[in-house]
């Protein structure tokens, strides 16, 4: 094991509530945030393997769909999308011993499944436990490990499994699980170059690669398979970007009719925001989507010691210092008024 120079990590005693919540446990279902990215995938992916190898029964169900540029994670384990119409999906999902939510840290993230898990938690028939990394966490688990030190929660099971495989004396990792982790770590590192990216997250993307993760071919499956609606998307929405207030903010919002005129999808917006940060002045950039419901999605970036995780606090989201991201429950036009209008005088106050 890597013996980290630089930051936190956890030690055997600090993982022994997770390790004795998976240890005992014989049916899991383990899951990640509505919308789902690398990170959670990936966690959830090398969480799941590894518990297989230990002889549990363990299911991956997610409350929405994987994106495209994701869908090749299901070659290392399947991935199912929760139905909540479905008896058979209730039934699996109710009657696990234990849930584990990872790169989540509220209930709200869960979407659909939230109901059935706590009912069954009401019933005292099962655990939650939740693995992440964001800032500010609900307390709604059995047991939770949630530090934001962390470059992603990909890092964090990367520790835990290390920590897993000291207690059952025999090693643990395999290449599927050192894939499934390497995509964690990289998406949610911005490709290694966002501020959290330490000494010790370069040592363990070097760990993953000596164990099997390849490392130039799952950057390409992930970030050069976008389709040719989704570039026709992105060049519609490039030339929609508007720079407010002397090149402070950047502001995009994309409406449904933008979407059905280029014949995307919603997760197609998600590699957008990237593009609204790249003009040096900005502070503080915003990406705005209409849903099919009439509910807005915003999602925020910064620079700096912007907090916009506060930003999107008061509109009952969360996030990371510079990444962060909440939903309206109203109109887009609504939306968009309320938040220019605060998201100025957060400025000022930032």
């Amino acid at each position: 094991m890597i013996v980290p120079e630089y930051g936190r990590t956890l030690n055997a005693v600090e993982w022994s509530p997770v390790i004795d919540a998976l240890l005992d446990g014989q049916q899991f279902v383990l899951t990640t945030h509505e919308n789902s990215d690398g990170d959670g995938l990936g966690s959830e992916i090398a969480l799941a393997l590894i518990l297989k190898s230990l002889g549990k029964e363990v299911s991956v169900v997610n409350p929405t769909e994987v994106p495209p540029n994701y869908q090749f994670l299901n070659n290392l384990y399947k991935i199912s999308h929760f139905d909540n119409k479905s008896e058979e999906a209730i039934q699996e999902l109710t009657l696990c011993d234990v849930v584990v939510l990872l790169d989540a840290n509220l209930r709200d993230r869960m979407g659909s499944l939230w109901p059935h898990v706590s009912f069954s938690r009401e019933l005292g028939s099962q655990k939650l436990v939740c693995v992440d990394h964001h800032l500010e966490p609900d307390d709604f688990t059995d047991v939770m490990v949630c530090e934001n030190y962390a470059s992603s929660t990909g890092e964090l099971v990367y520790g835990l499994i290390y920590a897993l495989q000291k207690r059952v004396g025999r090693e643990l990792f395999t290449p599927k699980v050192a894939q499934a982790l390497y995509v964690a770590v990289m998406t949610d590192t911005g490709s290694f170059r966002f501020p959290k990216t330490t000494p010790y997250v370069y040592q363990l993307a070097g760990d993953l690669v000596s164990k099997g993760a390849d490392a130039a071919e799952l950057y390409d499956r992930i970030y050069n398979s976008l389709t040719p609606n989704a570039l026709k998307l992105l060049g519609a929405a490039l030339s929609a970007i508007t720079i407010l207030d002397n090149g402070k903010i950047s502001w995009l919002f994309i409406s449904q009719e933008m979407i059905k005129a280029t014949e995307s999808k919603l997760f197609d917006t998600d590699h957008i925001i990237q593009y609204l940060l790249s003009v040096p002045s900005v502070r503080i950039a915003v990406l705005m989507v209409e849903m099919q419901d009439g509910r807005t999605k915003a999602s925020f970036r910064s620079r700096g010691d912007i907090y916009v995780n506060q930003l999107a606090k008061k509109y009952g989201g969360g996030g990371h210092m510079n990444a962060a991201g909440c939903l309206f429950q109203f109109s887009s036009d609504k939306a968009q008024m309320v938040l220019l209008e605060d998201l100025r005088l957060f400025l000022k106050q930032s």
